[in-house]
C-alpha cells in the first residue's frame, strides 16, 4: 500500500521479547520484509542478512504503529517468520476444508434432513403435519410432456410410488384431473354440466354404509364405456347400499358408482389408494359439497389394465397424493368401476396416514356415511342423485371428426324444415295415370310367416352412409374364396366392368319368375320390347335416369303449370321463363316393378323465382311402354280415370303422376307404446319426444303409453309433466300383453285418417322420424316399416356399432282406417307370448293389398338392453309351465 506522511507520535507498546509466538499480537521487527521496500515510493530496499535499520524503515513503523493506534488500518500487518509484516487473523484449517468439502456438504444435508424428519414426526404426534411439497420423491417430480397417439399434449409423471418388481408403470395424471381428457379415447371438448351444489340433510343414521348404483348390462372395460351409457347417471338398474368400500359381486358386464362421505378418524395428510379389476377412479372432494370433487387415484384408461384384489402398489396412478383432512368434517367421494366379461371383479379403496412404511387400509364403516336415504323412492325420482364432475356424461357426438359416416351431416336430415311446394302446383306438370304394382299380393293366399318374401328394400339415391363402412374389415365375403375363383375373378373387387346388354338381369328375372302366380290369367306377361328392358348399368348411368327425371320436372314446371292453358292458334310464341330451377336433388327413393316400371319418391331442392327456396317431395312413375296398367285401385274402384300414358315415339319410357299416390303433411302420427315396470326406459323415451317436439316445432303428434300396472314409477305423472303437444294414458291390469296393449292403443285413436305407428321403448329417433312416416304412408296404399339399428353391447349412437335389423317388423307405420280394415292385432293367438305378432300382422298387411315400404333410415337406433328381469318374463315362464 502507498504510505503517507508519519502521524503524530503517540504512546507506543513495548514490544514483547520471545519473537511471534502462536497466539500473541504481531510487532513490526526490526527487519522489514522484502516486499515493502520494493517498487514503493520512500522506502529502500533492505539489504541481505542482518542489516541496520534504516531511516525510511523507521518511518515505516512509525507510519504502522499510527495506523493501529488509530485503528485506520484494515489488518494489522504480520510477519511469518521473524520478517515483518501484516499481523495475521486466528488459526484456521482452510486447506483441510478444502480437500473436504464434499463430506462437509453431506453432513450439513444428513444434519437437516434428520431435523426436519424430527420436525415433521413431532407434528404428527400433534395432529398437525407439515404443508410441504415435497412428498417422498413424488411431487418433486417435473412433468414431462408427451403426446398420445392421436396428437394430444399431455402431462405425465415418471415418478414412481412403491412400484412391484413385476408390474409395470402407469403414467399419473395430475390430481383432479379426468383421464378421459388426457388419454386416447377422450380427446374431446368439455360437455357443460348441471353440479350439484346443493347437499341434502344429513342425519347420523347414515353412518356405516354408503350409496351404490349399479348399472346392468353394458360390455366394456374402461370408466369412459360406463359413461357412454345412455342411463348414467341418473337412471341405475338397482339402487342399494353396501358397509364398506370393497365391493365384488361376481358380475360380468356392469358398472358400479359409489357414492357418500367420507369421516377422518383425525386430523392429517391422508393417501388414498383404489384396486380394481378392470378400471375404476376414485373422486374426493375438498368439502361435502359433489360439484368441488377432483379426481385422486384411478386404474387404467383403457380398459385392459387391471390389479388383484388389495394391491394397491401395482401402477402409479392408483396413489393420490396426500390430502389433508380433519376430523370434525365430512368430504363427499364418488367411486366409478366398469367390469367386462373376464377376470374376477373387484373393487376396493384404500387409505393411510402420509407416514413411510405404512399400509393401506380398506375404508371400513366406522368412517363413511351415506349421501341419501333411498329406500323409499321410486326409480323416476332422480332429483337426489348427485351430479358431479365424475359423473358427466361422455359425448362422443362432439367429437370433430365423427367415426361413423352415418353420423356426418347430410342435407336429408335437415330437409323436413324446407317449405313445401305445394303438390296442387304440379297437377298440370305430370300426366296422371294408374299405378298396380305387380309384386302386390292381395287376396292370394300365403303362408304364416311367409310375407317376410315379399318386402323389398328400396334403392336409396344420393349415398345415404347406412351401410355401416366404419365396421367393415378388409375382407369383406363372410365366406371362403376358393383360389381358383381369386385366381380368375380377383380383380372384381377393384374394378367393375358394365355386363352386355343383352344379358339377363338376374335380379329382375328372379323376381318375374316369383310373380309368374299373380296374373289373373295364368299367363306370364309378356315381354317388353328390348328398347324397354334396360340392362343393369352402373351407378353413373343410375344417376343419370334420376337427374333426367327430375330435369323434366323442371323442365315442364314452366308458367303452363300453374292453372295458365297454353296459346292456341299458330302463333309462335316465346314460351314463358321457368319459375322454378333446381338446385339440387337431396333423396331420391326407387321401388323396381320389372315389368311395369318404377316408382319415385323425388325430393328436389328448389329455387322459386323471386322467391325462396322450395322442397318438391312428390311420388312419379316411370312407366314402361307397352306395360298392362293392371288393377286401378285396391278395391277394384276408382272415382278418377286411368287414362293411359302415351310412350314416346322411340319407346323410351314415359314419366307421369300415380294417381291416390301423394302423402300428407299435416296428418297426426300416433306413438303407441304399451309399458311395464321400465321407468329409466319410460323417462328417456318422454324426453326423446319432448325433444323432438322442442326442435322440429312440430305438433301434428301424439304419445299414448299402454300401462299395465307398473309399480317403479307413476307412468301418468311422467307423461303429464312432459312437454308433448298430446297425449293419452291407458290403464291396463294383468301381466303384460304387447299385442293386447297396441290394440288398446289404437282404439283409443278416434280420427281413422291419421297414422298409428307401433313403437317399442328403446328407440333413438332421428329429427326426421315424423317426416319420414307421413312420406311413406299413404291410405289404402302404403304401410311404413322402417329398418332400425340394433346397436351392439356398449354401443351408442355417438359411436354406432351393431347390425340393421331386416327381419323385424315391430316398428310399423299404417292409417288406422288401413288397420282396423286388416284386422289389428291378434289378441287371441298372441298374448302373454314374446315374438312373432308383427309378422302375423304383416301377412294380414300385405294380402289386403298394401305395398309396405322397407328403408333404413339414418340415425335411428335401438338401444341395446338384455332381456333379463324385463316384463313378461316370469309370465312367460309361467305360461310354459302350464302347458302341456
Amino acid at each position: 500500500m502507498l504510505l503517507g506522511p508519519a502521524a503524530a507520535p503517540r504512546s507506543v507498546e513495548p514490544k514483547r521479547p520471545g519473537g511471534a509466538g502462536r497466539g500473541q499480537r504481531w510487532e513490526p521487527l526490526r527487519r522489514p520484509p522484502r516486499a515493502l521496500g520494493q517498487g514503493q515510493p520512500g522506502v529502500a530496499a533492505a539489504p541481505c542478512g542482518r542489516g541496520r535499520r534504516t531511516k525510511s524503515h523507521a518511518g515505516l513503523g512509525d507510519a504502522a504503529r499510527g495506523a493501529r493506534e488509530r485503528g485506520a488500518a484494515a489488518a494489522p500487518l504480520s510477519t511469518a517468520r521473524g520478517g515483518a509484516g501484516p499481523a495475521a487473523m486466528p488459526w484456521f484449517p482452510v486447506k483441510k476444508i478444502r480437500k473436504q468439502i464434499k463430506l462437509l456438504l453431506l453432513l450439513v444435508l444428513l444434519t437437516c434432513a434428520a431435523w426436519l424428519t424430527y420436525v415433521h414426526l413431532s407434528l404428527v404426534r400433534q395432529g398437525r403435519a407439515l404443508r410441504q411439497r415435497l412428498g417422498y420423491g413424488r411431487e418433486g417430480e417435473k412433468l414431462s410432456s408427451v403426446t398420445d397417439g392421436r396428437g394430444v399434449g399431455v402431462s405425465l409423471s415418471t415418478q414412481r410410488v412403491e412400484d412391484s418388481s413385476e408390474s409395470r408403470e402407469e403414467e399419473h395424471v395430475p390430481e383432479g384431473q379426468d383421464p378421459d381428457v388426457l388419454f386416447p379415447g377422450g380427446a374431446r371438448r368439455p360437455f357443460s354440466l348441471n353440479l350439484t351444489h346443493q347437499v341434502p340433510p344429513w342425519r347420523e343414521e347414515y353412518k356405516g354404509q354408503v350409496n351404490l348404483h349399479v348399472f346392468e348390462d353394458w360390455c366394456g372395460g374402461a370408466v369412459g364405456h360406463l359413461r357412454r351409457n345412455l342411463h348414467f347417471p341418473l337412471f341405475p338398474h338397482t339402487r342399494t347400499t353396501v358397509k364398506k368400500l370393497a365391493v365384488s359381486p361376481k358380475w360380468k358386464n356392469y358398472g358400479l358408482r359409489i357414492f357418500g362421505f367420507i369421516h377422518p378418524a383425525r386430523d392429517g395428510d391422508i393417501q388414498f389408494s383404489v384396486a380394481s379389476d378392470d378400471n375404476s377412479e376414485f373422486w374426493l372432494s375438498p368439502n361435502e359439497s359433489p360439484a368441488g370433487a377432483q379426481l385422486m387415484a384411478f386404474v387404467g384408461k383403457t380398459g385392459s389394465e387391471w390389479t388383484a384384489p388389495g394391491e394397491f402398489t401395482k401402477f402409479s396412478s392408483q396413489v393420490s397424493k396426500p390430502r389433508r383432512l380433519m376430523a370434525s368434517r365430512r368430504y363427499y367421494f364418488e367411486l366409478l368401476h366398469k367390469q367386462d366379461d373376464r377376470g374376477s371383479d373387484h373393487v376396493e379403496v384404500g387409505w393411510r396416514a402420509f407416514l413411510p412404511g405404512l399400509k393401506f387400509e380398506v375404508i371400513g364403516p366406522a368412517h363413511i356415511s351415506l349421501y341419501t336415504d333411498e329406500s323409499a323412492l321410486k326409480m323416476d325420482h332422480v332429483a337426489h342423485v348427485p351430479q358431479s364432475p365424475a359423473s358427466r356424461v361422455q359425448r362422443l357426438l362432439l367429437q370433430e371428426e365423427p367415426r361413423a359416416d352415418m353420423l356426418r351431416p347430410d342435407p336429408r336430415d335437415t330437409f323436413f324444415l324446407t317449405p313445401r311446394l305445394e303438390p296442387s302446383s304440379l297437377e298440370n306438370v305430370l300426366e296422371p295415370c294408374s299405378y298396380a304394382p305387380t309384386y302386390v299380393v292381395k287376396d292370394f293366399p300365403i303362408a304364416r310367416y311367409q310375407g317376410l318374401q315379399f318386402v323389398y328394400l328400396s334403392f336409396v339415391y344420393p349415398n345415404d352412409h347406412t351401410r355401416l363402412t366404419h365396421m367393415e374389415t378388409d375382407n369383406k365375403c363372410f365366406y371362403r374364396e376358393s383360389p381358383l375363383y381369386l385366381e380368375r375373378f380377383g380383380f372384381y373387387k377393384y374394378m367393375k366392368v358394365d355386363r352386355e346388354e343383352r344379358e339377363e338381369d338376374e335380379e329382375e328375372e328372379v323376381q318375374r319368375r316369383a310373380f309368374l302366380f299373380l296374373n289373373p290369367d295364368g299367363e306370364c306377361p309378356p315381354p317388353p320390347p328390348p328398347p324397354a328392358r334396360p340392362s343393369r348399368a352402373g351407378r353413373g348411368r343410375q344417376a343419370l335416369q334420376i337427374a333426367t327425371t327430375a330435369g323434366a320436372i323442371c323442365r315442364k314446371s314452366r308458367g303452363w303449370g300453374q292453372g295458365m292453358q297454353p296459346p292456341t292458334g299458330g302463333a309462335d310464341l316465346a314460351p314463358p321463363p321457368r319459375r322454378y330451377a333446381l338446385l339440387r336433388i337431396v333423396n331420391v327413393e326407387k321401388r323396381r316393378d320389372s315389368a311395369r316400371g318404377s316408382r319415385f319418391l323425388l325430393e328436389l331442392e328448389l329455387q322459386e323465382r323471386g322467391g325462396g327456396r322450395l322442397r318438391l317431395s312428390e311420388y312419379v312413375f316411370l312407366r314402361l311402354p307397352g306395360a298392362r296398367a293392371g288393377d286401378t285401385d285396391g278395391d277394384g274402384e276408382s272415382p278418377e280415370p286411368t287414362p293411359e300414358v302415351s310412350a314416346h315415339p322411340d319407346g323410351r319410357p314415359e314419366l307421369c303422376r300415380p294417381l291416390r299416390l301423394a302423402w300428407r303433411q299435416d296428418v297426426t302420427v300416433h306413438f303407441i307404446v304399451p309399458v311395464k315396470n321400465q321407468a329409466r326406459w319410460v323417462v328417456q323415451f318422454l324426453a326423446d319426444m319432448a325433444a323432438l317436439h322442442a326442435h322440429t316445432g312440430d305438433s301434428h303428434f301424439s304419445v299414448i303409453l299402454v300401462d299395465f300396472e307398473s309399480e317403479d314409477m307413476d307412468v301418468e305423472q311422467a307423461l303429464c309433466a312432459a312437454q308433448l303437444p298430446r297425449y293419452q294414458y291407458l290403464r291396463r291390469t294383468g301381466n303384460f300383453e304387447r299385442s293386447a296393449g297396441l290394440q288398446a292403443g289404437v282404439d283409443a285413436v278416434e280420427d281413422a285418417s291419421s297414422i298409428v305407428f307401433l313403437c317399442d321403448l328403446h328407440i333413438h329417433f332421428p329429427l326426421s322420424i315424423l317426416d319420414s312416416i307421413r312420406k311413406h304412408c299413404v291410405e289404402g296404399k302404403l304401410a311404413f316399416a322402417p329398418v332400425v339399428m340394433r346397436l351392439g353391447c356398449g354401443s351408442s349412437p355417438g359411436d354406432p356399432h351393431g347390425y340393421w335389423e331386416v327381419n323385424g317388423f315391430g316398428l310399423f307405420g299404417i292409417y288406422k282406417s288401413d288397420f282396423d280394415r286388416v284386422g289389428g292385432m291378434n289378441t287371441e293367438e298372441f298374448r302373454d307370448q314374446w315374438g312373432g305378432e308383427d309378422w302375423e300382422l304383416l301377412d294380414r298387411v300385405l294380402q289386403a293389398g298394401l305395398e309396405v315400404e322397407r328403408l333404413r333410415l339414418r340415425n335411428f337406433y335401438h338401444h341395446y338392453h338384455s332381456k333379463r328381469g324385463m316384463w313378461g318374463t316370469r309370465s312367460r315362464k309361467a305360461s310354459h309351465r302350464e302347458a302341456p
